[in-house]
């Protein structure tokens, strides 16, 4: 009898010990299927958020081919704008010859007289003639020598201070260069 006791309990303690081995494989296989459930639902989310960010993604191409396009449409009237600034520039152009006065003599000739101020540009150069008189302006001034058509000149701007007259030669056609016959001033 003693030893069918020593069997029973070994056997009692086999099962005891397969019961507890049985009860750590349950908890790993359940925390394996609890991992597996965390790892699921993550990869679940992860999809989500890549179906979402394919979804901006895609949104944003659109948005941006719409600000491409609309860029295009706006630089296309830009250059439309900027060709019809330099076509109304040309044509609202200074004259590049000035008639200094209306008064003519019988006997005098057409004198081409540069007159220039750099004074100007320093004092105000958002003035708008600034680079005109700095690069000097021509004026078509009739008298019967060259020197008397510096003295014009020179008693036109000698009131006003930094004007001098730069050159003087004879004009040979002085209607080619007149854009209007005002006095200019």
């Amino acid at each position: 009898m003693m030893i069918n006791f020593l069997i029973v309990l070994a056997i009692v303690a086999l099962a005891a010990w397969l019961g507890n081995l049985l009860l750590a494989v349950e908890a790993a296989v359940s925390q394996a299927q609890a991992r597996a459930r965390s790892v699921k639902n993550s990869v679940g989310r992860l999809e989500g958020t890549i179906v979402r960010l394919k979804r901006e993604e895609e949104n944003i191409n659109k948005e941006i081919t719409e600000i491409v396009e609309k860029l295009t449409v706006q630089r296309r009237k830009q250059a439309e704008v900027q060709q019809a600034l330099a076509d109304a520039t040309q044509l609202k152009q200074r004259p590049r010859l000035l008639i200094l006065s209306d008064r003519r003599n019988p006997n005098d000739k057409d004198w081409l007289v540069v007159v220039v101020n750099s004074q100007i540009a320093e004092i105000d150069a958002s003035h708008p003639l600034a680079q005109d008189w700095r690069n000097g302006r021509e004026y078509l001034v009739w008298a019967e020598s060259e020197r008397d058509a510096i003295e014009r000149a020179t008693r036109r701007f000698s009131a006003k201070p930094g004007f001098t007259v730069r050159s003087v030669q004879p004009m040979k056609d002085p209607s080619a260069g007149i854009a209007r016959p005002a006095a200019a001033g």
